[in-house]
């Protein structure tokens, strides 16, 4: 009870002592709580710069920007595919009725037509060819570029696109067919085993490359499957190399990577000086650095590719297309050591000055 008393009294001086206390002055109440927001500016800025928020943010509205993108460049395909009857281009206002319009069309205007067979999974362009003449229901072309010439034996399986026309109420722009004869010099005789169609020419959507930092590449030509990638990676110097340590402008005369998908990649660069340049159908190993902001780190890749195209790009750098064949298993002693400085490079895209 005594001990009771002592506090209640105890603890009513307290609340008279703070009773008793005069007011704020307004401007003292300002003064105060620019201190404490300019406080929680500083430690909020601390922990900006020590977990790389601003980076991640940017990284995550990047990522949201091209899948936006990629979903308004669907779209307007869509539109324009949906309007391309209503446009003043001659092949696409000319309408059919029955497969022998077309083919009459086809001959009559020897349409280009792009060849293309079933490799690794994925199409892969066979020939550039031209529409000379029909055989019932054979379709015999003449070669301007033959591309892939393994694809086009007898027998092997061919999806041919052409302009797009009007069949009716549809669009076509496509056959499917098998090889029946094939010659370079007088071309090909395609059996259709279909009627025609409607195929998109390009499989996978090409992504430009927005920040040059967040890609490396390193480029070894092989001349036979039978290569050691762990020779490779330990004692070859890589034919092609792209190390940008700064971001460069879309235009840039640098090696640079043009745009990447899941099929292929196009650069610009330039072949390391003592070797004969890279041209089409050479095989390569491509290893690639892809930046992962989520995990702030380097996300390596090795992938044996084919040259589907290389021509002259000025100022003695080359364009390259490369297309991807398969993925090939990284040596896990090799894959925090693939490019100089690695670690290094993923911390200083991980924390910006």
């Amino acid at each position: 009870m005594i001990q009771a008393k002592v506090d209640s009294r105890f603890l009513g001086t307290i609340q008279n002592t703070f009773y008793g206390l005069p007011p704020l002055p307004q401007p003292v109440k300002i003064f105060f709580s620019l201190i404490l927001l300019g406080v929680v500016c500083l430690i909020a800025r601390y922990y900006i710069r020590k977990y790389g928020l601003i980076m991640l943010a940017k990284a995550y509205l990047q990522v949201k920007f091209y899948e936006l993108a990629d979903k308004l460049k669907k779209k307007t395909e869509q539109q324009e595919e949906e309007q391309s009857e209503d446009k003043n281009e001659p092949s696409r206002q000319w309408r059919g009725t029955t497969d022998r319009d077309i083919l009459d069309r086809l001959v009559m205007t020897g349409a280009k037509t792009d060849i293309l067979g079933e490799r690794s999974g994925q199409r892969t362009l066979a020939a550039i060819a031209t529409v000379s003449g029909t055989e019932g229901i054979d379709v015999v072309v003449s070669f301007k570029d033959m591309v892939t010439p393994e694809l086009l034996t007898p027998g092997e399986k061919v999806k041919c696109i052409f302009d797009e026309m009007a069949l009716g109420s549809k669009k076509v722009n496509a056959f499917v067919g098998n090889i029946k004869s094939c010659t370079e010099d007088r071309g090909a005789v395609i059996t259709r085993t279909s009627s025609f169609g409607f195929i998109r020419r390009r499989v996978f959507a090409r992504r430009k490359v927005s920040d040059q930092r967040f890609i490396k590449i390193k480029i070894w030509r092989v001349e036979h499957d039978d290569y050691d990638v762990d020779d490779i990676l330990d004692n070859a110097e890589a034919d092609i190399l792209i190390d940008n340590r700064k971001d460069l402008p879309p235009r840039s005369n640098k090696p640079h990577v043009v745009d990447i998908s899941k099929g292929g990649l196009a650069l610009i660069g330039s072949v390391r000086e003592g070797i004969n340049s890279i041209s089409r159908n050479d095989r390569v190993i491509i290893c690639m650095l892809i930046y992962m902001p989520a995990r702030r780190t380097f996300q390596p890749h090795l992938i044996y590719a084919e040259v589907r195209a290389a021509r002259t790009a000025g100022l003695g750098l080359t364009r390259m297309s490369f297309q991807f064949l398969r993925s090939l298993k990284i040596p896990p002693r090799k894959r925090s050591t693939l490019f100089k400085g690695q670690a290094v490079m993923a911390m200083n895209l991980a924390n910006p000055e």
